[in-house]
Formats: C-alpha cells, sequence, structure tokens
C-alpha cells in the first residue's frame, strides 16, 4: 500500500523507526519540562556549574531531524518535499552569510529555529498516537497556570538572574514591568510572553478533550486569569480566538472555524502593512504610553518600519536578510539593528523575503481546506494550534517562541503533507500496511 505522508515511503525500517520515534518523544518531554520550568531549572544549574545542560533537549531535537533527514536521503528516495526544503534551508543560509558577513550568526540563527525544525520533520512521531497525552496536558497546565498564580504572591529568587554560556550572557528569567509599573509575571518559565503561550495551548488542547461545557467554561476562566497576570495583551486576543475555535472544531461548526481563520489573516498581515506604508510618528507621540495599545503603536511607527529596513537596506530586497538576520541572532551578534519583528509574516519575511509570500498564501488556504475536516483527534489538535499561531503571530515572531515554534513546526507539516496530496499517517500505521 502507497505510504500517505508526503516524506514517507513503504521501504521503513522498523527497528530504526522504533529508536527514532522514542527518542524524538523524549526529546519532545525533555523540551516541554525545560520550557514550562525554565526560569528555575537554569537558576539551579547555574548555581552548580551546569548552565549547558539546559540546551540537552535542543540538542535531542536536532539529533532527531537530523538522523531522520539522513535516513530518508539515503535510504529512500529523494522528493520534492524533501528537496524544497533543504534548498530553502541552504538558500537562507547563504543569504545569511552574505548579509551579515559571517558564518556563525546563521548557524546560530538556524540553532534558533530548532523546535520549529523538529515539528517540521519529527510531528509523526508524537501526534497520532502521543505516549500519555492527557498527563503531558494536564501537567502542563497546572505547571504553567500554578506557577503563574503562586508568582502573584511570591518572589521567585531566580527572577532577574543571568547566567553565562561560551562567553555570552544569557537571561535565566526576566524581569520586567509593564509601562504602568506592574510585573510581568513568568511563573516557573523564562519570561511572561513564553508562560501566557503555553497556557493557551495546553488549555486548548485540554478543552477538545472536555465533554461538559461547565468543566471548559473553568478551564477558560482560570487561563485568563494566568494570562492576565501575566500581563501579556497580544495573547489574550489570541486566547478569544482560541476559545472560539475550540468550540468550533467541538460542536463541529466548520464555517465558524474558517472565520477565525479568514478575520486572522487581516489580523496577521494589515498592521504590519499599514506600517510600511503610512506615517506613524504622530500616533507614537500622544498614544506609546496607553496601556492598551501603546505597544501596537510602537510596533506601526518603529518595530515594523524598521524589521522592513533589515531587508531593503541590511539585506538582499528579494530574498531577505537570511537565517541569523532578525530576532535574537541580531541582538547578540549586531544589538545596533537589534529588532524581535513581533509578527511572524514580518519575521519570514526578513528571513526568505518574497518567498514568504507564496509560503503563506498556500499555508493559510491549506488550513482553509483542512477546516473542514475536523474528526480526526490529531487534525483537530493542529488546526486548534493554528489559530493560536495566526492570531498570536499577529503581535509576535512566534518562532522564537519555543513552544509555540514547535506547534508551527507540526502545523507546516501537516500542510506539506495535504499540498503534496497525501493524508498525514503516522509511522506505527505504515508498519501495519
Amino acid at each position: 500500500m502507497k505510504a500517505l505522508d508526503s516524506w514517507v515511503h513503504d521501504n521503513l525500517n522498523p527497528s530504526f523507526i522504533r529508536k527514532w520515534q522514542f527518542m524524538c518523544q523524549a526529546a519532545l518531554v525533555l523540551f516541554l519540562l525545560m520550557q514550562l520550568n525554565g526560569g528555575v531549572v537554569r537558576w539551579v544549574l547555574d548555581m552548580v556549574g551546569a548552565a549547558p545542560l539546559t540546551y540537552i533537549p535542543n540538542l535531542l531535537m536536532v539529533g532527531c531531524t537530523i538522523s531522520i533527514l539522513i535516513y530518508k536521503l539515503y535510504f529512500q528516495r529523494f522528493t520534492l518535499g524533501i528537496f524544497l526544503f533543504i534548498a530553502l534551508i541552504f538558500l537562507s543560509l547563504l543569504v545569511g552569510i552574505i548579509t551579515t558577513n559571517s558564518v556563525v550568526q546563521p548557524v546560530f540563527g538556524l540553532w534558533v529555529l530548532a523546535p520549529f525544525m523538529f515539528g517540521l520533520t519529527c510531528a509523526p512521531a508524537f501526534m497520532l498516537k502521543p505516549p500519555h497525552r492527557m498527563l503531558v496536558l494536564y501537567s502542563m497546565f497546572f505547571i504553567a497556570v500554578g506557577g503563574v498564580i503562586v508568582h502573584s504572591f511570591v518572589a521567585y529568587p531566580w527572577v532577574g538572574v543571568s547566567y553565562q554560556v561560551g562567553g555570552v550572557e544569557l537571561e535565566g528569567a526576566r524581569e520586567w514591568e509593564t509601562s504602568g509599573g506592574s510585573q510581568r509575571l513568568s511563573g516557573l518559565a523564562r519570561s511572561s510572553f513564553d508562560v501566557a503561550g503555553q497556557i493557551v495551548v495546553a488549555a486548548g488542547l485540554l478543552s477538545l478533550r472536555i465533554p461538559k461545557g461547565f468543566f471548559r467554561f473553568l478551564l477558560w476562566i482560570f487561563c485568563t486569569v494566568a494570562v492576565s497576570l501575566s500581563t501579556s495583551k497580544g495573547i489574550l486576543l489570541a486566547l478569544l480566538m482560541t476559545v472560539i475555535a475550540s468550540e468550533a472544531l467541538i460542536r463541529d461548526i466548520s464555517w465558524l472555524l474558517k472565520f477565525t481563520f479568514v478575520m486572522g489573516i487581516f489580523w496577521l498581515f494589515v498592521p504590519p502593512m499599514m506600517g510600511w506604508t503610512m506615517d506613524w510618528q504622530e500616533a507614537a507621540r500622544t498614544d506609546i504610553d496607553n496601556p492598551l495599545y501603546g505597544s501596537f503603536i510602537d510596533r506601526m511607527n518603529d518595530m515594523w518600519p524598521r524589521a522592513l529596513e533589515l531587508t531593503t537596506e541590511h539585506g538582499l530586497p528579494l530574498l531577505g536578510r537570511g537565517l541569523g538576520g532578525i530576532g535574537v541572532p541580531v541582538s547578540i551578534f549586531e544589538p545596533a539593528l537589534a529588532n524581535a519583528g513581533d509578527n511572524v509574516f514580518v519575521y519570514c519575511y526578513v528571513l526568505v523575503g518574497v518567498l514568504a509570500i507564496p509560503i503563506f498564501i498556500l499555508g493559510i488556504s491549506t488550513l482553509l481546506k483542512l477546516s473542514g475536516r475536523t474528526a480526526r483527534e490529531d487534525m483537530q489538535d493542529m488546526l486548534l494550534l493554528a489559530v493560536v499561531i495566526n492570531w498570536y503571530g499577529g503581535v509576535s515572531n512566534i518562532l522564537e517562541h519555543a513552544v509555540l515554534a514547535l506547534a508551527m513546526g507540526i502545523m507546516c507539516r501537516y500542510i506539506a503533507a495535504t499540498l503534496a496530496g497525501n493524508q498525514f499517517k503516522n509511522f506505527d500505521d505504515l508498519k501495519n500496511d
């Protein structure tokens, strides 16, 4: 029987796949534990002089990604999907080397994308038949929510502590405040926006498995309180749309799910375009300190126009700035050009230039197509994650939010399989064909 995943074929080695699946699942669990408890784990490891151990989950993810790519290239036929994936990576690396005049910076940019790459290449190992799914989801929710609530009463000793790895000073858990002086609570994670994204992902996936509406309502109440304590305003809109999408999936209302994506298209693309084409200096002078939308005005006036300049003035206008050309790598290697992007399309546009436009068009059109196929549990999970990515992606680069980067990689894997005319399928099922 013909394999149904776009990168999977019939000549699988059962022994290798079993070991690879176990490694992927172990990497996923360690990764989630590290992200959920990032602040406290880094604090403890730094005290005993073992800070580099924080990168073990990412190294495992890189190992999983490289091993399956090598396996498929060596033992299976060279498919169009693999070719396009590898070509895009090498092109972006080459552009990054040219535009940054560095090799280390683009390679570090690729390292930053490790969770995304892991989700993209390894999703079949844990999406359809994940071990202990409910235990993982409940653990995620209670660790993230509980950590923030306790943080509102207790001053955690690891908040504000930094450590060094390879001569580079890194934050253990960020200590920062809103413009009004309120502390942005990070719970056990590294930052407030990290924990806010973790809470929404965990609550969203849990909601799909809670049949009683009253208990879902309680779930969302706790979720809203915890996100509000983190003071991450951008995620609140994503949370609202996640609630709508969850109910649409549970009640099989496909038009409502499609509506969240259609509206999300405007939210994702229109504000950056306005920032690129309109003058927002007057609004920035008068509204920049507004606690509700001041940060959004700042993006329109400053961040998004400067992100575009990374391509037009410091990159190649058609091909962008390449890997390492925006976000964390720039803040470390080129602090004068530091720019977080704070929009997933803007971030990707700087990475790959105009190639981002057809990629996003194909992705969104495929998600709209898949919105009518909501019966399968894994498909529901993916579509809900896509809603979170779509709506939070309007004010976040996503690819540097580790848990959401993983989710975006999973989403892209489903999209790639669909575009290839195939059904997303688990390796265990393929071995039984």
